[in-house]
């Protein structure tokens, strides 16, 4: 999985971990790549950007899967070799995955795949934890597999006969450390003065709430429009910070309280703002008061997408996951017990079927707009949904694997797909 077009960016403060991972990669003819290497640290710590970046500017091919998508082990496998190979195969279970790289692969490349979120692994069978523990050892190839986890070594599973990895610690970034992403990530041709001074001021008021450079990254990249505006419009220069600051000091403030949730996107958020202000300026226009037109969304943002993953998991059947959520996965052929078969089931008809939370959380990462981590604010807002009766838990509680089933109707979700601009009719298996 290399791809020029795609050029990342060198990450910052990370020299002493592309460091370690340039003595373990740089395999020889005499050295091989470690069977196993396990990164670990907070979430937003460069983890993945890191690895992919070296592996990158190594020209090392390499295959990244998400363990939200565990739920499928086929999916899984196939996905691992469509990246390796560069063409779609099939694979049902490991001990064809096992020969199907033995027979197709380079003895003499280097070959990663890795696994983002990897602590989901543990809820996986173990023979598939002692394959991918021991894919070197089975496929006699110079493989190696990365481990990327939020938690550490030790808590991460039993020894189980499993072999120690090598491990690689992503500390939280510093408050300078920060400074730095943050600059780095915003836009325009401003100078760096500017921009650290931006930084500098959106720090020191969410430093001590938030300390995850993706939330931090979106607050910043939120109000930079506005923090700008003045300096555009000539209302002041670059160098009066004190102004500056009591432009954008009352709306930084505001999102304090909602500096994790992000109920709602940037774009919506503008847009908000500007069809309040389209109303008050009709309201004063007019005489007529407007204050009872409701223009907040009656669910959270993240919520809204969740019901919709909860839908689609509730009514699509499992088997037509690939075909609507997995890049490349071929033409699919139409037969006849197919077609007898798709008109044999409408899901209208048939109502609601259970879902694993793993299958609803994997539409859910692919459908969203956005790259989310799964913070406790995701699952908080399935939890919301199940006391709003959105969605209901089904059969004995299981806390290890718990199953839901949705319980609104086709309109109710094609109203929240138009709050959002999301196409749901190209997800609908039957309609």
């Amino acid at each position: 999985m290399t791809d020029s077009s795609l050029k990342l960016s060198r990450p910052i403060a990370r020299d002493d971990q592309l460091k370690k991972l340039g003595l373990m990669l740089a395999a020889t003819e005499d050295i091989d790549v470690p069977e196993s290497i396990f990164t670990y640290g907070l979430e937003a710590t460069g983890k993945s950007h890191v690895v992919k970046f070296f592996l990158e500017s190594e020209n090392i091919r390499y295959a990244v899967f998400h363990c939200v998508e565990i739920y499928s082990t086929r999916l899984m496998l196939e996905s691992i070799l469509q990246q390796l190979l560069g063409e779609a195969r099939k694979c049902e279970n490991a001990s064809e995955f096992i020969s199907l790289m033995k027979n197709e692969f380079d003895y003499n490349q280097v070959y990663v795949v890795i696994l983002e979120e990897s602590e989901r692994f543990r809820d996986t069978d173990s023979h598939l934890r002692q394959v991918f523990f021991r894919l070197q050892e089975l496929t006699e190839l110079n493989i190696c597999v990365i481990w990327e986890s939020r938690i550490q070594w030790s808590r991460f599973l039993p020894s189980r006969d499993l072999p120690d990895p090598i491990q690689i610690h992503f500390p939280q970034y510093t408050k300078s450390e920060l400074s730095e992403l943050l600059i780095s990530s915003l836009p325009g041709n401003k100078t760096e003065e500017f921009k650290r001074n931006y930084c500098d001021l959106v720090l020191s008021i969410f430093n001590v709430v938030a300390r995850s450079l993706s939330e931090l990254s979106h607050i910043a990249a939120l109000h930079y429009k506005d923090y700008c505006r003045p300096v555009e419009d000539g209302e002041c220069r670059e160098e009066d910070t004190k102004k500056l600051w009591f432009n954008i000091e009352k709306q930084l403030k505001k999102c304090l309280s909602t500096v994790h949730l992000r109920e709602v996107a940037s774009s919506q958020i503008r847009d908000l703002f500007k069809e309040i202000e389209n109303l008050k300026s009709e309201e004063a226009n007019s005489g007529v008061n407007t204050c009872n037109t409701r223009l907040t969304v009656e669910l959270p943002y993240y919520s809204k997408y969740l019901l919709i993953s909860a839908y689609l998991s509730s009514y699509n059947p499992q088997k037509t996951d690939k075909r609507f959520f997995v890049k490349h996965h071929g033409k699919q052929r139409k037969t006849a017990n197919s077609i007898r078969a798709k008109e044999r089931f409408n899901s209208q008809l048939t109502g609601p079927k259970p879902f694993p939370l793993e299958r609803m959380l994997a539409i859910f990462y692919n459908i969203v707009e956005e790259a989310v981590n799964p913070t406790a604010n995701i699952y908080t807002q399935i939890s919301s949904l199940v006391r709003l009766q959105l969605i209901s838990s089904v059969g004995i509680d299981q806390i290890d694997q718990p199953k839901y089933k949705c319980n609104v109707t086709l309109d109710f979700i094609k109203n929240i797909s138009t709050s959002l601009k999301f196409d749901i009719h190209k997800y609908l298996y039957s309609q």
